[in-house]
């Protein structure tokens, strides 16, 4: 039950929006591999690109970076929620696709435990699938002949994670995060009366880790250096496959399989001078030791570069609700592309603003982007224009009466 050769997966750009069972993507893409890795929709620093390897501040809860965690106002519980929305459009061949998704994408909570160690836990999703396109194809042997394949998939991975801070030295912090993996997903192949039908269940854990430098070089002068690495981890899945034939017979058979997720290593800088924020991160990500069940498409090393800034203008002290705003933008960009679709290489940028203001006890930060991926050959050009919102709320909880 396989379409034949390349208009199969040219199919995959007529795909129609994705059920209700997945509100997380729709991207046909997300059938190969772990599914679509889940980046840049959560997090107060998303209008700056995505900056955060050497980001750290007061109410800013990096998980990124666990060391950035140290930076944290030592005297407060912070709780923060984030949610996105998304418009996706696939163009390849002159064939198009649209479709509207979105969902909470974090929830977490962060604070100092002993006098030199900070915390945060949280959940988040690491990998998505979502697609459902038809194929027509021609029959082998009977020109003339056609017959239609339903395609479709859902679920995913999800990350439970447990991030811890060190304070060194005044200057130095280190952190490593504690994760999680767990998820199912589905997948199946309908043909007139035949139907293939495959569940697989994975978990695994994983740890990467960070460190930060930080040290004032002036009176209104800082700067921030750091350092992430995450290590290469095998995930094992369960494999369940049924085949349905005449709605009335069938057969299942049960096997293991294993997918290894990508080591990654960066590093970063941020610089605070008077009002503004500059920030600057570079991420190497060994996507080439997944792979891909049709040989057609294949995963490949990737080079990621987001730069941003913030400008605050007056600090929170201020009683004018517009200088208590911060006003950000950013600007990403991966190349190569991870995924090549028969060869065909490219790269990916995204562009970002937003705002964060004071919200009851906490803030509220908002960003906008725009997502667009290029294969060459005109292979796939993907644009997703979206929206995140994180709130970040705090309470004081540590007190002293003098």
């Amino acid at each position: 039950m396989k379409a034949t050769k390349d208009g199969w997966l040219l199919c995959l750009l007529f795909s129609l929006p994705v059920t209700g069972q997945n509100v997380m993507t729709s991207s046909p893409y997300s059938m190969f591999g772990v599914g679509e890795i889940m980046t840049g929709l959560s997090g107060s620093n998303t209008a700056m690109g995505g900056v955060s390897i050497g980001m750290r501040g007061k109410m800013f809860v990096n998980t990124d970076n666990p060391a950035g965690l140290a930076g944290l106002d030592s005297c407060r519980l912070f709780a923060e929620a984030s949610a996105f929305a998304k418009w996706e459009s696939y163009q390849s061949k002159g064939n198009n696709n649209q479709a509207f998704t979105g969902n909470f994408s974090r929830f977490a909570l962060a604070g100092r435990i002993m006098p030199r160690w900070y915390m945060a836990a949280g959940l988040t999703p690491y990998s998505s699938v979502g697609y459902y396109f038809q194929s027509t194809q021609e029959l082998e042997g009977s020109p003339g002949s056609y017959y239609t394949s339903t395609f479709s998939g859902d679920g995913g991975l999800s990350k439970v994670y447990l991030s811890n801070a060190f304070r060194i030295s005044p200057s130095l912090s280190v952190g490593v995060n504690l994760n999680y993996l767990f998820g199912n997903m589905t997948q199946s192949e309908t043909q007139s009366t035949m139907s293939v039908s495959q569940k697989l269940f994975g978990q695994a854990f994983l740890v990467d880790f960070g460190a930060q430098y930080s040290r004032r070089l002036g009176r209104e002068l800082n700067l921030t250096l750091g350092a992430v690495y995450g290590l290469p981890q095998t995930i094992r899945m369960e494999k369940t496959k049924t085949l349905v034939e005449n709605s009335s017979s069938n057969s299942t058979n049960m096997k293991r399989v294993s997918q290894t997720l990508p080591q990654y290593v960066g590093g970063g800088v941020s610089v605070e001078y008077k009002r503004m924020t500059y920030a600057l991160d570079y991420m190497f990500r060994q996507y080439s030791s997944l792979t891909s069940s049709d040989s057609r498409v294949t995963f490949h090393d990737s080079h990621v570069l987001r730069a941003g800034l913030c400008y605050f203008p007056d600090g929170y002290g201020s009683s004018s609700i517009w200088k208590r705003m911060d006003y950000k933008m950013g600007l990403g960009l991966s190349s190569p592309y991870y995924m090549q679709v028969r060869g065909q290489s490219g790269l990916s940028w995204r562009v970002s603003a937003g705002l964060g203001f004071p919200l009851m006890n906490g803030r509220l930060h908002t960003a906008f982007y725009y997502d667009r991926v290029n294969l060459d050959g005109k292979m796939l050009k993907r644009g997703i224009t979206g929206f995140t919102v994180t709130y970040t709320l705090s309470e004081l909880f540590y007190k002293v009466k003098l």
